[in-house]
């Protein structure tokens, strides 16, 4: 299965502003009930500021790719047990109950809130 990784570029001194702008998305996304948009914002918003909490430990990671921010984060260790749990769902792929039928509607796994978590995520990487 190949997935395709999301690859933007952020400032440095614009990644909170473009963190809130994509939860704002995420939120206006599962207010219209597109739940696969409002996933792909929240893994946005949250390998965003994975990638600025990476770099404040200079462990900055040179991929644009939110994704792989999300695994460095996960692979720096120092997350909370939830922090972890929370980086382990946004990393969780569409799957399908028969993998062989192609004609099959994929679907997401957990019963969880992507972006409530995402925000949670961030919360906790960046206490105020």
């Amino acid at each position: 299965m190949v997935i395709q990784a999301f690859v933007v570029k952020i400032p440095a001194m614009e990644w909170r502003d473009a963190v809130e702008r994509e939860l704002a998305a995420a939120r206006a996304a599962q207010a219209r009930g597109n739940e696969g948009m409002a996933r792909v914002c929240a893994r946005r918003a949250a390998g965003w500021a994975a990638k600025a909490w990476l770099a404040t430990r200079g462990g900055a990671l040179e991929t644009p790719s939110v994704l792989e921010q999300l695994r460095g984060l996960s692979a720096a260790g120092g997350l909370p047990p939830r922090g972890g749990e929370i980086v382990a769902h946004l990393l969780t792929y569409k799957t399908k109950h028969d993998l062989s039928n192609i004609e099959e509607e994929s679907f997401f796994p957990l019963d969880v809130d992507l972006v409530a978590e995402a925000e949670e995520l961030v919360a906790m990487l960046f206490p105020e």
